[in-house]
């Protein structure tokens, strides 16, 4: 991109494509050709490389110009060539895609639309872009690269992941739970927006606790698997009973279950008028 023989202007370019300029200089910093620095835009060294320049006027100051041929660069005329989709980003993260929709939620970037997901203030400005599929009219968005480089993200998916040096396991709501299994049950809550307890005494008999309980549909969640140490299973036998015979919602959950959660919970928790 080195043909200088009529420079444009940002507002130019942004005229050029059919765009709005608030449009354009969010794409080129998406980009990573601009980045903002205090009340000014500057050329970062990838826009230099594209041919980006800076020119000087005595009404409007330092401003950034671009080549004319810039219009035709792929990316310009197809804006969607350099975004991910939430799909390749929960890849790039080790993530399932439904997970990664919900640390998004969790972080305010989205919301959930009628149909599909709809893009925040805060999302817009981690940079992601809205768009809609042309025949199911269902909204979708996409994500610049440095999303990848988001600290406060990258935070959120380690922290998902990881496993404390303790026998006890760290989840994303601050509980430290005893093994992996009650870890991925508590994520999945939390991220879910179900507020929950975790090892909470039974009303009917403080000495024994239930694994999770949801206080807004009093309901329990007990987990049964590997994961649970046979001095234990006494007493969630007993748990077992005193709900049983006290009439306690209650959903079980086994190894299988841990394995599609995203499936199991949303369909069980239907059952007690909880959509999530």
């Amino acid at each position: 991109m080195s043909d200088q023989s009529s420079p444009l202007s940002t507002s130019a370019l942004a005229k050029a494509l059919s765009k709005t300029t608030r449009q354009m200089f969010a794409e080129l910093e998406s980009l990573g050709w601009i980045s903002r620095e205090q009340d000014s835009w500057v050329l970062t060294a990838k826009g230099e490389f594209e041919g980006g320049g800076y020119r000087e006027s005595s009404k409007f100051g330092r401003y950034i110009i671009w080549p004319g041929s810039i219009t035709e660069h792929k990316v310009l005329s197809n804006p969607d060539s350099h975004l991910l989709s939430t799909t390749v980003l929960a890849k790039t993260f080790l993530l399932k895609k439904s997970t990664f929709e919900r640390v998004l939620l969790e972080l305010g970037w989205v919301k959930r639309g009628r149909k599909g997901w709809l893009l925040t203030s805060q999302g817009t400005d981690a940079g992601g872009h809205q768009r809609e599929n042309t025949t199911t009219a269902v909204p979708y968005i996409l994500w610049a690269e440095l999303l990848m480089d988001s600290p406060v993200l990258r935070y959120w998916t380690e922290r998902m992941q990881s496993l404390s040096e303790s026998n006890l396991y760290p989840c994303c709501d601050g509980h430290r739970v005893n093994s992996t299994a009650e870890q991925k049950i508590d994520n999945w809550l939390y991220l879910a927006g179900l507020t929950h307890a975790y090892q909470r005494p039974l009303p009917f008999d403080v000495t024994l606790v239930s694994d999770f309980y949801l206080p807004q549909c009093q309901l329990y969640i007990e987990y049964w698997g590997r994961d649970n140490p046979a001095a234990g299973l006494s007493k969630k036998m007993q748990v077992k009973e005193i709900l049983a015979q006290n009439q306690c919602q209650v959903i079980e959950l086994d190894d299988e279950d841990l394995d599609n959660l995203e499936e199991v919970l949303p369909r069980r928790l239907l059952k007690f008028n909880i959509e999530v």
